[in-house]
């Protein structure tokens, strides 16, 4: 093999073995693009939303079922919330009142001689992720009903507030009767 033979194997051997200019730039483009399109659907507020509402969703209805088997075994009778003049109560809402479950929280009911009220269902009554109005946990009861809301962000759930069977499109409403707040 002559010098010139030589030189014209390694060079083609160069090129044949290492990437050129061009075709790094189109693969940097091609993964830019990519990046651009994920990034575009990809929407942490709508997700950081969802995963609040998911909470609220979840803490309503366990406060519920506590409230019900609390009912139902007798360890804790309703209270009515509003005012002398029908005004709600102050202290009603995850905002205000405390955490306590013995009927002076937020939610608050009376508990019979011997019995230990919500405590058997729940360490302390939940707060909202974002606990500031309009995103709070709201509750009220007459003698016999009550009622617990939250309002929720996502748009997607918006339905869900409307369709729930409550008399108020914009929040969410659980409880035995859906008109008392």
């Amino acid at each position: 093999m002559t010098f010139f033979e030589h030189k014209n194997l390694s060079k083609k051997m160069s090129k044949e073995n290492g990437f050129t200019m061009v075709e790094l730039l189109v693969v940097v483009a091609i993964i830019a693009i990519l990046l651009g399109v994920v990034l575009v659907n990809f929407d942490p507020f709508s997700w950081g939303q969802k995963s609040r509402d998911a909470t609220r969703i979840q803490n309503l209805e366990d406060t519920y079922r506590a409230i019900e088997l609390g009912l139902e075994t007798g360890e804790l009778t309703l209270s009515p919330t509003a005012g002398e003049n029908g005004d709600p109560c102050a202290d009603c809402t995850s905002i205000v009142g405390t955490l306590a479950v013995d009927g002076t929280g937020w939610i608050k009911f009376s508990i019979p001689i011997g019995k230990t009220g919500l405590a058997k269902y729940l360490p302390a009554l939940f707060v909202d992720p974002v606990n500031s109005l309009p995103y709070v946990y709201t509750y009220a009861a007459t003698a016999t009903d009550y009622e617990i809301n939250a309002v929720l962000e996502s748009p997607d759930n918006a339905a869900r507030m409307s369709t729930d069977g409550g008399n108020e499109q914009g929040v969410l409403e659980i409880g035995s009767s859906l008109t008392v707040l």
